[in-house]
């Protein structure tokens, strides 16, 4: 089943790791969803999955943050078939950060909350709206 994926950055600390921020999320959720034989980004089909995903990721100083978090939201929608919708959220935070570094930091925040989420909510939840 095709699944289409739509990602937003709500909130960064920093503008200038905005467009890391929303890669990562669109990036990692495209992984999650291809790496399950049951769901495809690449073929549109007329019934399909769309998730919208959005990422905040906040600092505990914005000039020199020692710790990050990010809160991450996906809605899920059935379209095409009988309406079925869900929704999922988690989120993660990470210390020890490298200034020189940080927008490597936020990917890999991202990534490990969005692994996780995939994982354990959303993928599920898509198997349980597949018509």
């Amino acid at each position: 089943m095709y699944v289409s994926i739509k990602g937003s950055v709500k909130e960064v600390f920093d503008a200038a790791h905005k467009a890391a921020a929303q890669k990562a999320l669109c990036d990692n959720i495209r992984d999650a969803v291809d790496a399950n034989k049951s769901f495809s980004t690449k073929k549109a089909e007329k019934v399909l999955i769309e998730l919208t995903a959005s990422v905040s990721v906040t600092a505990d100083d914005k000039a020199k943050p020692t710790k990050l978090k990010a809160t991450i939201g996906i809605d899920g929608l059935l379209i095409g078939g009988t309406a079925q919708a869900f929704k999922a959220s988690g989120n993660g935070a990470m210390d020890g950060l490298n200034l020189k570094k940080l927008d490597r930091d936020v990917l890999d925040l991202i990534s490990s909350v969005v692994t996780d989420l995939m994982k354990n909510k959303v993928v599920p939840q898509m198997l349980k709206i597949t018509p």
